[in-house]
């Protein structure tokens, strides 16, 4: 797997340190390692850089990264312990590295729109630290398609048939928030309306932005083919869904939202089966694949009931759906997410008015700027933060960084809560805010926007930066069925040591009359990394 700056890969040896682990690497790291290899080394036999690969060589480093102290420092104590694992660091062997770059290229797996991403720049190496002719960093992570042991969890683990089944859910949420931030331009005041996803599909059904996980095809075999180019993007689908509805802490709406996710999966919806993804975007199982999932999960007690499946993919879906929206409606994972993603309050036009404040401050130089902000982003408050904040604002109150005093940043973020109030009224009452109101607040913004401290301006853009992590990240769902003989357990949510579990309902036509059943599940948040000062 992969996404716009790293790859995943799993590991499938006997090795007790790596298994049901996942390697996470940067593909600029690969594609250097690759580089140096085919001009240094590619006389040397296969069997010698077989050797120089094996996982014994892997040493864990005992330093931290930058991602690593984030998460631990930032998200953790916000998003919950239990739902985010700390990646520890190893190095691998260049070598190693130089034959995962190779493999994968030659397996015809990456979409051509992500190849120039796998692909060494010359030009950049003088921008980022050479990496180790000998090694390459790389964060080792658990899989989360496959399941922690649970104390209930079916003991006779070595016997391939009594394996459960174990399915596995990623979602990406995305931001679960529309802005009401003043500093809005007015050319941009449809934000106020919509959510930035549902704005991104439009832009993506226009062709104004493109996506990597989206196949090309052949432009001859489309309707619409250009002279000037081979290939072209599928016809887009904008989905339905609405992040909304995920975060709405109503079941119902989170039921809406992962159904509207399944039925226009993009690359935002996947399903793994015993760490075999079976359904996304370009993936959907058989029919007999769909059935012997059903039968061994859901309808383990219905004989009969098997035979009744017309649609066995439609009612595959609708069971992991159900069962992953009442996982999510039990734990406070979604809560912890969206009040993290509202510490945006300045939007990214208030970002950008915000970002040159502070460049302005830093003598013009851009590269302070971005220095003091990738710098104090790792930087907590020391517990008393809240305190200094006092009534004034309640916006900021969940932001792990320190508040500085600043009477222009008061004023920004007292006019935000009030215009916020005003907006929020307007909404209930049905009725669009004031044209001149709007105009008022923003102007006064942007004057206190022009008297912030340098400290002020960072603070801002800290939140700003960790809300986008947060709206970017993933999670994933995990469960599997417990037996009859452990239905005795109570339920129970997740803790940092054990998955939770459920007693779980699923009446629906297609499964009627489907019993209750206990699960044992986890849920994890994965590819929370900190946004650097030049985004």
């Amino acid at each position: 797997a992969e996404g716009g700056k790293h790859a995943i890969f799993r590991y499938s040896g006997i090795d007790c340190n790596f298994s049901g682990h996942v390697l996470r690497i940067a593909k600029s790291d690969l594609a250097r390692a690759s580089s140096f290899h085919a001009e240094n080394d590619g006389r040397k036999s296969a069997s010698s850089s077989s050797t120089s690969s094996r996982t014994s060589n892997v040493i864990e480093s005992m330093e931290e990264s930058t991602t690593q102290t984030f998460q631990r420092k930032i998200v953790q104590p916000l998003l919950g312990h239990c739902y985010l694992d700390l990646a520890r660091l190893v190095r691998l062997p260049a070598s190693c590295c130089a034959q995962l770059h190779h493999r994968t290229l030659v397996s015809n797996s990456i979409p051509p729109s992500r190849l120039p991403s796998w692909k060494h720049d010359d030009t950049k190496d003088g921008a980022v630290e050479p990496i180790s002719h000998e090694w390459v960093m790389a964060a080792l992570l658990h899989d989360h398609t496959h399941l922690s042991r649970h104390p209930l969890s079916p003991i006779s683990n070595n016997i391939i048939d009594d394996k459960p089944t174990v399915l596995s859910v990623e979602i990406k949420p995305k931001a679960g928030y529309i802005t009401s931030s003043p500093l809005v331009l007015p050319s941009h005041r449809c934000k106020y309306y919509r959510t930035r996803y549902s704005l991104q599909q439009e832009l993506m059904k226009k062709g104004h932005i493109q996506k990597g996980w989206r196949r090309m095809k052949k432009a001859e075999d489309a309707q619409h083919s250009t002279a000037n180019s081979n290939t072209i993007p599928d016809a887009f689908t904008p989905s339905n869904y609405s992040p909304l509805d995920l975060f709405s802490d109503n079941p119902i709406q989170i039921q809406k939202a992962l159904e509207d996710l399944s039925h226009n999966m993009q690359n935002n919806f996947r399903v793994w089966c015993n760490g075999r993804q079976i359904f996304g975007e370009y993936e959907a199982p058989t029919e007999n694949d769909c059935r012997k999932i059903l039968n061994e999960f859901f309808l383990h007690t219905e004989n009969n009931t098997r035979e009744q499946l017309s649609d066995p993919k439609s009612s595959l879906i609708d069971a992991i759906t159900r069962t992953v929206s009442e996982v999510l409606d039990r734990e406070s994972l979604l809560s912890n997410i969206l009040s993290m993603q509202q510490l945006d309050v300045i939007d990214d036009d208030g970002a950008v008015e915000i970002y040159e404040r502070l460049v302005h401050l830093c003598d013009g130089s851009h590269s302070e700027a971005e220095k003091l902000l990738d710098q104090a982003a790792l930087i907590p408050s020391n517990g008393l933060a809240a305190e200094m904040i006092g009534d004034k604002n309640d916006l900021i109150s969940a932001s792990p960084y320190i508040f500085p005093v600043c009477n222009s940043l008061d004023k920004l973020l007292g006019e935000t809560s009030k215009f916020q109030k005003y907006f929020l009224g307007c909404v209930l009452e049905r009725s669009g805010p004031k044209e001149d109101i709007m105009n008022a607040t923003h102007i006064t913004c942007i004057e206190c926007v022009n008297h912030l401290s340098k400290e002020a301006c960072i603070y801002l853009l800290q939140n700003w930066l960790l809300s986008l992590a947060l709206c970017d990240v993933s999670v994933f769902v995990t469960f599997q069925l417990l037996t009859d003989q452990e239905h005795k357990s109570v339920e129970e949510c997740q803790s940092c040591d054990l998955g939770g579990v459920a007693l779980l309902s699923l009446q629906t036509d297609a499964l009627a009359p489907a019993p209750s059943m206990a699960v044992h599940y986890e849920v994890k948040v994965v590819d929370c990394d900190p946004k650097p000062a030049k985004k």
